[in-house]
């Protein structure tokens, strides 16, 4: 079946994609189990242009269409199983929390930012496969996301001077 020889090969991209947006591993499962059940359902309107876009488009639209039941935050089991290769335990520990403030400061920006931010960021799509997947124009995703890498830096920045004070 081609769906199954285009799927199976992205299923990790999907997964990463999933916490990204959710910022939990187990709503990011959920979520890449429906949008593979809407893209099968859907395969045939599927014109063969980029598998990885029209997944990422599917899945920002189930994202979009679910309730929110649970906080974007991540939890910490995902962060733990991350590898880190720091060389010790006191960089280990900052990492940590690093990577904690980063996720949760890309949680807080504004929907569409915040999707435009993950497709490139963590699904490593172009700014064309990104504008195709959103149906919005090429200049619209670069200029979101540099809004989105703006207002990253100056939240974190103002996260930094809280935490110094």
């Amino acid at each position: 079946m081609q769906f199954r020889a285009l799927l199976l090969p992205e299923l990790g991209y999907l997964r990463r994609v999933g916490v990204a947006l959710t910022g939990n591993q187990s709503a990011a499962d959920d979520l890449v189990q429906e949008s593979v059940l809407r893209a099968l359902r859907y395969f045939g309107s599927y014109k063969g242009d980029g598998f990885k876009p029209w997944m990422a488009a599917i899945m920002r639209n189930v994202h979009r269409d679910r309730p929110m039941t649970r906080s974007v935050a991540s939890d910490d089991k995902w962060l733990q199983s991350i590898a880190d290769s720091a060389p010790d335990p006191e960089q280990q520990a900052l990492a940590k929390d690093n990577s904690t403030r980063l996720r949760g400061l890309i949680a807080a920006l504004p929907g569409p930012l915040r999707e435009i931010l993950v497709m490139r960021e963590f699904a490593d799509l172009s700014y064309t496969q990104i504008a195709a997947a959103l149906e919005i124009p090429v200049g619209t995703v670069m200029s979101r996301l540099s809004r989105a890498r703006d207002d990253l830096r100056t939240a974190w920045l103002a996260d930094e001077d809280k935490a110094a004070s």
